[in-house]
């Protein structure tokens, strides 16, 4: 790790780029196939640049230059030759079941990295760096977050660190111990949601609505606790019904006064942070319907999976292809001399295709119907007549 430095400094991830062009060099792509180069890309991802990007910002300078060298050893290009880049960079960082190759972007992975130390702020709460960071900075309402410092002064590195974590602390929840750092209306700790927003109505009548929860939890006098919120005013009769809700909502917790509250990771099933599922959460919503498991998690060869990938975006050089580019070329199949060369054509309605294609599944005895492309035949496509037995009638 650089010492002294600036972290914003472009220089400091020369080292990075340099070892990334050695572990991609253009040469070593003329001797393994695509599924190869998917799989030396992931690899020299997961371990060069993880320190760095784990705390320090990665500049977008840098960052485009390193997605560069990956786009141009993915694809074939180089210094001495370009070849096109079929695919955009954005659905190739994609998970695989939103259509993408499973590759991790850049930029967003180096967010996970960052994110990861809100989540141990909030939990390594003795470690002397969470102590100097407090002490410096100050901590928000619960101790959960430190304050954000918009000052001249202070590290900036701890800045440009604190202001990813606000991108994480919506996934946290909370397991309420005694109650003492745990708000009863803005916090996440009963249910999904906080209760300001499962209930607004009852919310906005609420006489105090920074309470913690041990405030709102009275003991009994048989040490036995219940809920009790005060509002403004008395309920109208058509507000009871929102009330019973809040009671049945708040049935079954209490407070635990003897354990401390604790932060809880909302996006896992044990409660517990991971950099993987912070990088899926943050990855943007996509409805696209894609057919990722009969391609990347079938027996096939690696290039043959990618290849079916390509053919599913239609992005493989056909001819219609090659003319959107700005080539010249007459557009005929090369097998029937007849129509125009597509993807789908060549895979799906090319007739001698569809003499191998009839000859294939008399085998297993299935008349099929191709749709129109090869996306829509891998969604249809369940195999459910393959290796499976069936009664001679």
């Amino acid at each position: 790790m650089p010492l002294g430095a600036p972290f914003k400094s472009i220089g400091v991830w020369d080292g990075i780029e340099e070892r990334f062009r050695k572990r991609l060099a253009m040469w070593k792509r003329q001797y393994i196939s695509k599924g190869g180069r998917i799989t030396l890309i992931r690899s020299t991802l997961s371990n060069l640049p993880i320190y760095y990007m784990s705390i320090f910002h990665l500049p977008r300078a840098v960052r485009l230059r390193l997605e560069k060298i990956q786009r141009d050893f993915l694809w074939g290009g180089g210094s001495l030759e370009q070849k096109p880049h079929l695919v955009r960079w954005s659905i190739v960082c994609e998970d695989k079941s939103k259509g993408g190759s499973g590759f991790k972007s850049l930029g967003l992975f180096n967010k996970a990295l960052l994110g990861k130390w809100a989540w141990r702020f909030a939990n390594e709460k003795k470690a002397l760096w969470n102590q100097v960071i407090r002490r410096k900075y100050g901590e928000e309402i619960g101790g959960w977050r430190s304050c954000e410092n918009k000052e001249a002064f202070g590290v900036g590195m701890w800045k440009a660190i604190n202001k990813v974590g606000q991108l994480v602390t919506p996934y946290f929840g909370f397991e309420v111990g005694d109650g003492k750092n745990v708000r009863f209306w803005k916090d996440k700790w009963c249910g999904t949601s906080p209760l300001s927003e499962a209930f607004p109505s009852l919310f906005a009548l609420a006489t105090s609505k920074e309470a913690w929860v041990n405030e709102i939890w009275t003991v009994g006098g048989d040490r036995r606790g219940s809920w009790t919120p005060t509002f403004n005013r008395p309920f109208n009769d058509w507000e009871m019904e929102e009330v019973r809700r809040l009671l049945c909502y708040l049935e079954g917790k209490k407070l635990r006064e003897e354990e401390e509250d604790r932060v809880r990771w909302e996006n896992s099933k044990d409660g517990v942070f991971s950099v993987k599922s912070l990088y899926k959460a943050m990855q943007p919503e996509s409805s696209v319907w894609f057919p990722s498991k009969i391609i990347w998690m079938s027996c096939a060869q690696p290039k043959i999976s990618f290849f079916a990938w390509e053919a599913s975006w239609g992005r493989v050089l056909t001819l219609d292809r090659l003319q959107k580019k700005g080539w010249v070329l007459a557009n005929r199949c090369f097998l029937c001399q007849k129509y125009g060369e597509s993807i789908d054509h060549l895979l799906l309605r090319c007739e001698k295709t569809r003499e191998v294609w009839t000859l294939f599944l008399s085998f297993f005895g299935v008349s099929w119907v191709f749709p129109r492309s090869v996306k829509e035949t891998l969604i249809g496509w369940r195999g459910s007549f393959v290796g499976k037995k069936r009664k001679v009638a």
